[in-house]
C-alpha cells in the first residue's frame, strides 16, 4: 500500500444526554490531498514540498514563517491602508504559488 493513497478518514461524533451516551460516525471518504494527520513524515514532506514557498510571497514588508507543517505570513506596513495592501499582494502570491502546485490552503 502506498503512504500517500488509497487513504479514507471518517467524522465521529459522541453526545451524551440523559446520561445515554451515542456515538454516530460519517460514511468513510477518500483523501485525495495531504498526509496523514500526525503522521512522523508529515512535516518532513511538507517542508520538502513548500520549501520555495518564503521565495515566492517574502518582500520587504512580508515575512513567511514556517515551523514543521504551519506556515504563518505576517504583514507590516505604515498604516492601516498600507497592512491591508501588503496582506492582500502577500495572499495573492501565495494562492497562485498554492494553485501552481496543486495546494490546498485549509
Amino acid at each position: 500500500m502506498n503512504y500517500l493513497t488509497g487513504r479514507f478518514q471518517i467524522v465521529e461524533v459522541q453526545t451524551t444526554s440523559c446520561g445515554v451516551k451515542t456515538t454516530v460516525k460519517s460514511n468513510p471518504l477518500p483523501v485525495n490531498r495531504g498526509v496523514p494527520q500526525g503522521s512522523v513524515l508529515g512535516p518532513v514532506l511538507f517542508v520538502l514540498f513548500v520549501n520555495d514557498f518564503p521565495e515566492h510571497v517574502q518582500d520587504q514588508h512580508t515575512t513567511c514563517v514556517m515551523y514543521a507543517d504551519d506556515t504563518t505570513l505576517l504583514v507590516k506596513n505604515d498604516t492601516a491602508r498600507g497592512i491591508h495592501a501588503t496582506a492582500t499582494n502577500a495572499l495573492n502570491k501565495a494562492l497562485n504559488y498554492c494553485n501552481s502546485n496543486d495546494l490546498a490552503i485549509n
